[in-house]
Formats: structure tokens, C-alpha cells, sequence
């Protein structure tokens, strides 16, 4: 009887520090607040988890790791077997292609795991797999459209803000509890194809433009 109202004090915990993750970001999560929602002492808590980080570890391992072998699956060509360069060269369908595939793959691990693929998304500290994977990809076709190499602070700060864009989007899109699962799919291929191919037309058009970090000095 010992052993099982131990255990039923562990999932309570667990729920608890779901529910106080989800709404607050693991930044602001508490111990204290854990163990207020878990109905116990936070002396109790702390004899089942060390710390706020071994609890959020617990909750959202098994989705970190199927989005991780997303990311490193869809990261390699599958014909050549190479990791995928994208850059000025790159095929919009292909692209657009991939994106579809993302959607579809990672609306699929949201279904099996809402709260905690919340929890990775909004939280960079906790997990950046997704924010990686476009954050290099939007920063080869950002590199490869601007070749000059002086301004690459002002380079990298255009990649992170359309990586952290595009994340945002998708974090609106599946937070939406009015809407099915299906639909959430629909949505998240619509915003993603549409925002690649947005990205490559605005880059096309600036390409051959210097002044898009450069305000030309007029001449005397």
C-alpha cells in the first residue's frame, strides 16, 4: 500500500508541474507553486525530484525525442543520404514539400503528447530542435542571397527573428483549442508552405539589392 501511494504522489506531482509549465514557461515555473498545485509540502516534493529541471526533463523526454528524430530524419536527403544544404538553388516545391511533411509529422507527436509539445515549443530553454532546424535553414537562404560577409550580426539577426516568426505561428496555430486536430494540420502546411515561399519571393527581389542593410549616402 506504501508503494502505491508513493507512486500516486509522483503522478501528482507530474500533473502538477505539467499544468505550472504550461502556463507559466519553464523560466517562471516554481518549485513552490509545483508543490502547492501537487497538494503537498515542498519538502515532500524535493524527495521525489531534485529540481525543476529533472522534473520538466521527465515530462517532456519521450516528445523531445520524437521531434528530434523528425528534425534529423527530414535533415538528411533521402536519395543521396547527405544532409540537406538549402540555398538559392534550392527548389521552392521541394522545399514546400518538406515543409508539408513536417507539419504532418509533428501535428502527429502533438497528438500523442499536446502538453508537453507546448511545453517545448514555447520554452527554448527546455528544448530548440524545431528553432534550430529553421533557424539553418532560413540562415542558408538568408547567407546565400546575401553574399557580402560584413554584415553578418545584421544577417543573423533577420535569421533568428523569421525563425522565432515562423515558431510563433506554429505555437498560435496549436494552442487553438477551438479547432481539430485535422484542421490544425491543414492550418500548420498552409502557414508553413506560405511563409517559404513568402521568404524566398522577398529575397529574390532583394537580392541584387545591397542597400537592404545599406542606406546609400547621398552624393554631394
Amino acid at each position: 500500500m506504501a508503494q502505491y501511494l508513493k507512486e500516486e504522489q509522483r503522478q501528482a506531482i507530474i500533473e502538477a508541474a505539467r499544468a505550472e509549465l504550461q502556463e507559466k514557461g519553464y523560466k517562471d515555473a516554481s518549485m513552490r507553486s509545483i508543490a502547492s498545485k501537487a497538494d503537498m509540502t515542498v519538502g515532500n516534493l524535493y524527495r521525489y525530484f531534485k529540481n525543476k529541471e529533472e522534473i520538466q526533463e521527465y515530462i517532456v523526454s519521450s516528445a523531445r525525442d520524437e521531434i528530434n528524430r523528425i528534425i534529423k530524419e527530414l535533415s538528411v536527403d533521402t536519395v543521396s543520404k547527405e544532409a540537406r544544404v538549402f540555398n538559392i538553388r534550392t527548389d521552392i516545391n521541394e522545399l514546400s514539400e518538406l515543409m508539408d511533411q513536417l507539419a504532418e509529422r509533428l501535428i502527429a507527436v502533438y497528438q500523442r503528447y499536446p502538453t508537453e509539445f507546448m511545453i517545448l515549443l514555447t520554452d527554448d530553454t527546455v528544448d530548440d530542435s524545431i528553432m534550430s532546424w529553421f533557424t539553418r535553414t532560413i540562415r542558408s537562404l538568408v547567407h546565400q542571397h546575401f553574399l557580402f560577409d560584413e554584415q553578418q550580426q545584421e544577417r543573423e539577426i533577420l535569421t533568428r527573428s523569421y525563425a522565432l516568426a515562423i515558431c510563433g505561428g506554429m505555437k498560435e496555430i496549436l494552442k487553438n483549442e477551438e479547432i481539430s486536430i485535422e484542421n490544425k494540420k491543414s492550418i500548420l502546411q498552409t502557414y508553413l508552405h506560405s511563409f517559404i515561399v513568402l521568404l524566398d519571393s522577398d529575397l529574390n527581389q532583394r537580392n541584387d539589392t545591397y542597400s537592404f542593410f545599406h542606406i546609400p549616402t547621398p552624393e554631394n
